[in-house]
């Protein structure tokens, strides 16, 4: 809400809360007039009519600024709220993230740049008084797990325990050099193709 919205909201709220108030002076004010028109005017009748007008321009003036200082509370409180909601569900949807990146076995080097690319797409679904975190239509780690098995998804998954360290999943030929199919040199995470290439690996087909 703009600066615009707030005061016009505020306007609204003090009209409403000091309508019989408003309603009062203006009749008080006519019946001053009505009696200052007259050829004859009771001094009495005009001193009580005038002290009355002036109680209640008072009472007035103290319901106007009353309503203009609940109304900039509630709206404080209101954005407080949405600020604690804001960093509830930031949190919710972080640990969610770590938790799912985990289980999919991202590298730990790439969990911020995956978090990045991914948290845009959950979504906090409420039930009851639990939170939920999906990612499309599935809960966020089945989401996260179906991801990192895509073509997308597999380049930032660090290499299985047997494809790594120096056994990159290839045969060991009679000379020594390590073999393997194209196929599952296409399947292997950037790493592993570069050590496999590295350590004089050469590809069968």
């Amino acid at each position: 809400m703009d600066e615009k919205e707030l005061k016009e909201k505020i306007d609204a709220a003090v009209a409403e809360a000091t309508a019989g108030l408003v309603a009062k002076n203006q009749e008080l004010l006519g019946k001053i007039k009505k009696l200052q028109k007259d050829s004859q005017i009771d001094p009495a009748e005009h001193a009580a009519l005038q002290t009355e007008l002036e109680q209640t321009q008072a009472k007035l003036a103290e319901a106007q600024k009353l309503a203009k200082t609940a109304v900039k509370e509630a709206e404080s409180a209101k954005k407080a709220l949405e600020r604690e909601a804001g960093f509830v569900s930031k949190l919710l949807v972080d640990n969610g993230l770590n938790d799912a990146l985990l289980k999919a076995g991202v590298k730990p080097e790439m969990t911020k740049a995956v978090k990045a690319l991914l948290s845009g797409q959950v979504t906090l679904k409420t039930e009851g008084e639990n939170r939920i975190a999906l990612m499309g239509d599935k809960p966020l780690s089945d989401a996260v797990i179906e991801w990192a098995k895509s073509d997308e998804g597999k380049h930032f998954v660090a290499a299985p325990a047997n494809q790594g360290g120096g056994a990159t999943g290839g045969k060991t030929g009679a000379d020594g050099v390590k073999t393997m199919a194209r196929a599952a040199f296409d399947s292997l995470a950037p790493d592993a193709k570069m050590e496999f290439t590295k350590g004089g690996g050469k590809l069968t087909d």
